[in-house]
């Protein structure tokens, strides 16, 4: 199905990309989404020289997990008292570790999961996902994972140079609090098990650069840093906005209201982000459909809830896409690699001249052909909809 539509509407430009597999790497999954007369989602996924041993750094693409992750553990807590508002503070057990201070950008004047979760899903923010990590563990990640059937993907670092490799076995200890008292307090951890890449020594470039700016002229080992395949994302991006499509057990154990907070900081454009607020672009970090900088439709009411990836070359994107006034929802998953010098850190990828325009072309491919695909039942949703009616 996929390749009759790409090679029948894609532009030049974008068949181009697609006869270069080997040197693109290109992998795609898209999800064609129907109703029954209930309302009950059934999804027919499509795979597009998709390769789960073909390894990419999912960088941010973490932060769908770990938000995930987040909002099933805090619901745990829920008996001390403590929600996704709850100030929290972090303390430092070890030499790698840091403690947090006050947010001003909070409207409590403390952190917050929420404001964790905001950050990292409406603009990427790295600090709040490393404190989302400690705030999970190692082991709690690893094993909850594996209970929910992702087998093969490693949460397994933080994003914080030099101590992101051995810091990540060891988290700090994390209190909520309430005024002058104690909520609950999670003592400092140290994990138990220590998980490698499922396809051993994977690699990526021909050569990369260090973080001191040391150029080493061989391939550069992943078998220590996170790897999150395109289906098992694909899957959690189901499992958020389609729950009924999957069976019970491999759904999230998250409360409605908290999973309302999840789609909605995905969803929201940067303008509307409140404490903090953020001056970006509507398409900062919308990369597919209009990632390129294209403008959504006047006529439409389009709604992107998405997490991105961007590093070593990869461009990434993990979107749920709605058109309200249209009767149109997919899901879309996609990575590219945008480094013609197939060296890693050097700051020279083509961003902007290959990825975006691709993954942006091929939302727009996808989004026509499904504003044009016949439902038997329409598409309805207005709890996700009211979301940004408040």
């Amino acid at each position: 199905m996929l390749r009759v539509l790409f090679e029948t509407k894609g532009s030049a430009f974008f068949k181009q990309i697609l006869q270069q597999p080997d040197k693109y790497r290109y992998q795609i999954i898209y999800s064609q989404i129907d109703r029954n007369r209930k309302g009950i989602p059934f999804v027919t996924i499509h795979y597009y020289h998709f390769n789960k041993s073909n390894y990419f750094y999912p960088a941010s693409l973490v932060k769908l997990p770990a938000s995930l992750l987040a909002l099933q553990k805090l619901g745990s807590l829920e008996s001390f008292g403590v929600g996704p508002e709850t100030p929290v503070v972090f303390d430092s057990a070890w030499h790698c570790q840091t403690r947090s201070g006050k947010d001003v950008t909070q409207l409590s004047g403390w952190p917050s999961l929420e404001g964790f979760l905001k950050k990292m899903l409406v603009v990427s923010d790295n600090p709040s996902y490393n404190r989302t990590y400690e705030f999970l563990g190692y082991d709690y990640i690893a094993n909850t994972l594996r209970q929910k059937g992702y087998t093969d993907t490693r949460i397994i670092q933080r994003f914080d140079f030099p101590c992101d490799s051995l810091s990540a076995y060891n988290t700090n200890p994390v209190c909520f609090i309430k005024g002058n008292d104690t909520l609950y307090r999670q003592p400092a951890a140290q994990a138990v098990q220590r998980l490698v890449n499922p396809y051993g020594d994977v690699y990526m470039g021909s050569r990369y650069y260090d973080a001191l700016g040391n150029l080493y002229p061989f391939p550069r080992s992943f078998m220590f840093n996170n790897y999150l395949p395109l289906d098992e994302l694909h899957r959690m991006l189901i499992s958020t906005y389609l729950p009924e499509a999957l069976a019970e057990e491999k759904r999230w154990d998250i409360k409605p209201e908290y999973a309302g907070l999840l789609k909605k900081y995905m969803g929201i454009w940067p303008r509307e982000c409140r404490n903090p607020s953020f001056g970006y672009a509507d398409h900062f970090k919308k990369y597919l459909l209009m990632g390129n900088g294209t403008p959504l439709p006047d006529t439409s009411d389009v709604r992107i809830f998405n997490v991105v990836g961007r590093a070593f070359g990869l461009l990434a994107d993990c979107a749920y896409i709605v058109d309200f006034k249209h009767n149109v929802e997919f899901c879309v998953t996609a990575v590219i690699y945008c480094n013609e010098e197939d060296v890693l850190n050097s700051d020279r990828y083509q961003y902007e001249t290959i990825g975006l325009p691709f993954l942006g072309e091929l939302g727009q491919l996808l989004y026509r052909e499904e504003v044009q695909r016949e439902k038997r039942f329409p598409f309805s949703n207005a709890d996700l909809r009211s979301l940004f009616d408040k």
